[in-house]
């Protein structure tokens, strides 16, 4: 009997502390949502406006976590996020940061205009599984989202490739095509895309190859939109 009531107790007990839970994980999450839409909620005007919105964001989201783990490891996390966002402020002064400083520098592009690229040089692929040549599918893709154009930032012995998008585009595409593409990231992306195309084109006919072409192009000129 006495068994009984100590195990009811506790059963008691647990089912209150995970109401407690519950309702703090509520309480911190309602918290985090419009601190993020404040740190998000606009177009960040440049690259200092840009890392000022992500020190935001990264306080918001230590505040979270230090709310519902306020010890162990959600607590250690929580410190993290802090010190990340105490870095970029540091940087946002002027203050150099060892962490954030590469090791060496280099004129490579960044790893979003990469990535980009690998999406047009995919959809120029998939229209030819239409039956288009490189050329004409770089035409109709130059033609068709002319926005691409941001994606060209060749300058000195690559400013030939730069003179218009459609000489761009084929050049993307013979730099994946023949593994020149130094980013990992990118060129990751691109051949597991090819291998996707390679297995499911044989069931699709042109209209559905050009709608999916299409998709990479307004993926490429805008991630957030697809």
């Amino acid at each position: 009997m006495a068994k009984d009531e100590t195990a009811s107790k506790r059963s008691v007990e647990v089912a209150r502390a995970n109401a407690r839970y519950t309702i703090n994980l509520q309480r911190a999450f309602n918290d985090l949502l419009p601190k993020l839409k404040r740190a998000y909620g606009r177009p960040a005007g440049d690259a200092a406006d840009a890392r000022s919105q992500h020190v935001l964001a990264l306080l918001a989201i230590s505040n979270f976590l230090a709310r519902v783990g306020p010890t162990g490891d959600l607590a250690h996390f929580a410190d993290q996020f802090a010190k990340l966002a105490q870095v970029l402020q540091d940087l946002q002064a002027g203050i150099r940061v060892p962490s954030l400083t590469p090791a060496l520098a280099n004129r490579s592009d960044q790893t979003l205009v990469w990535l980009a690229r690998a999406h047009v040089a995919l959809a120029v692929e998939t229209m030819g599984r239409c039956g288009h040549s490189r050329k004409s599918a770089a035409q109709w893709a130059a033609k068709k989202h002319p926005g691409l154009k941001k994606l060209i930032t060749e300058s000195g012995p690559y400013l030939e490739r730069g003179k218009s998008l459609e000489t761009a585009i084929i050049s993307w595409c013979e730099d994946f095509r023949s593994r020149r593409v130094k980013n990992h990231f990118a060129a990751r992306i691109y051949y597991e895309g090819l291998s996707r195309l390679k297995a499911w084109a044989p069931d699709c006919n042109s209209d559905q190859m050009k709608d999916e072409a299409d998709r990479l192009l307004q993926k490429a000129i805008d991630p957030a939109s697809i």
